[in-house]
């Protein structure tokens, strides 16, 4: 009697998942992938959504998205709202396709269009009698970057990697209507010089060598630092973290003194990005 019990009561357990999971595909509407001339995808996601731009870390109206994207492959269509900043650390060619454009008609450049099967069409090849490689480094957008044309006017787009390799890039979002310009950086707390400042964001480059540390700082805004070369170190206020790659990150509250440590045996720099609010 109790194996009969144990057995029916697994039975309703099973069941009730089973209708639990039936109930919650049924929400909201069904995916459908955009076709080979970019329509018809349903939903149209928000950018921290895109599976391609992983959220790693989100404080209020501020977000850190990790975008990867392989090469060949091509990301949903995804609308941008609010500025973001950029930081690229694996680079590759890249080209856009604007929602009901073709591909390179927009403002993210332009490139081979697809295949009529969808598939990426090659990457240009090198000009007759020059090995390839040797024209250098072609970047999909550059290094450090910040877009602020989508608080002017969102954009809904996809992008596709062109390029043999991993197009990587770190994402600051910004979801407000940013601070004031007129603000120093000695009234914003930090008397460095700034490598790019605008409404949304304003940028510092620290480059520390084995053993160094930057001096105790903080700032009157949020701030997140990206680890922009190769090297080891320390970003130590409020919270502790750990640099030791290209891409890794940081974030420290407005007011939360920190300092940054070089803990390798080679050179290491980094963009500090404070994320600028009223």
């Amino acid at each position: 009697m109790r194996a009969m019990t144990r057995t029916s009561t697994l039975a309703l357990v099973v069941c009730g998942l089973l209708a639990c999971a039936v109930g919650v595909s049924g929400q909201g509407p069904e995916w459908r992938p955009a076709d080979a001339t970019g329509s018809g995808q349903t939903p149209i996601m928000p950018v921290q959504q895109e599976p391609h731009h992983r959220q790693v870390f989100q404080r209020g109206p501020l977000r850190i998205l990790d975008l990867q994207l392989p090469p060949g492959d091509v990301s949903w269509f995804h609308t941008h709202e609010w500025p973001v900043y950029y930081l690229t650390t694996s680079d590759s060619p890249t080209v856009s396709q604007n929602l009901g454009e073709e591909w390179g008609a927009g403002r993210r450049g332009r490139g081979p269009a697809p295949a009529a099967s969808g598939a990426p069409a090659p990457a240009a090849a090198a000009p007759a009698g020059i090995a390839p490689g040797a024209r250098g480094p072609v970047r999909g957008r550059p290094h450090l970057m910040s877009d602020l044309s989508y608080a002017e006017k969102p954009n809904t787009h996809r992008i596709r990697n062109d390029g043999p390799g991993l197009f990587r890039a770190m994402v600051v979002v910004n979801e407000t209507a940013g601070g004031d310009e007129t603000v120093t950086e000695e009234q914003a707390g930090f008397t460095d010089k700034p490598i790019s400042s605008n409404k949304w964001f304003r940028a510092y480059r620290i480059a520390l060598a084995p053993g160094e540390k930057s001096p105790s700082h903080q700032h009157k805004a949020p701030v997140v630092i990206f680890q922009d070369t190769t090297g080891k170190g320390l970003g130590i206020g409020g919270m502790t973290f750990e640099f030791n790659e290209p891409g890794q990150w940081a974030y420290f509250d407005p007011g939360d003194r920190h300092q940054i440590t070089n803990t390798g045996d080679s050179r290491i720099e980094l963009i500090e990005v404070e994320v600028r609010r009223r």
